[in-house]
């Protein structure tokens, strides 16, 4: 039977593993498969944080897990506003002069959007 922290490694390669497909998934703007992605990482975030809960903190590998998790979601979040980004842009938002509350910068919308089909 596995340990509490073997399973926590598991789950920990299984999310990495996870972030590794979404961000292939945003590159390409597969939508499918970021929604079943999403689900299975729900799944696996609550295991997460079942598995820590039975462990302290104070242990080094698992404080480098989760480092190691959190630098893969930076990495992930920083591609998803990349790719949003573009995206408007290539919708024809611009830039504005404007921040929103979270110091954002906001877009103005198109005056009109040409689809080309």
């Amino acid at each position: 039977m596995k340990t509490v922290l073997e399973q926590l490694r598991t789950a920990g390669e299984q999310l990495r593993a996870l972030f590794a497909d979404e961000r292939r998934a945003i590159s390409t703007l597969d939508h499918a498969a970021l929604e079943q992605i999403t689900t299975a990482k729900v799944e696996l975030a609550r295991t997460l944080s079942t598995l820590r809960s039975q462990l302290t903190t104070k242990d080094p590998e698992i404080r480098d897990l989760f480092e190691t998790l959190r630098t893969e979601a930076r990495a992930t979040a920083l591609l998803s506003t990349a790719a949003n980004l573009t995206v408007r842009s290539m919708l024809g938002y611009k830039p504005a002069n404007a921040y929103d509350r979270m110091a954002r910068q906001q877009t103005a919308s198109p005056g009109r959007v040409l689809a080309r089909y």
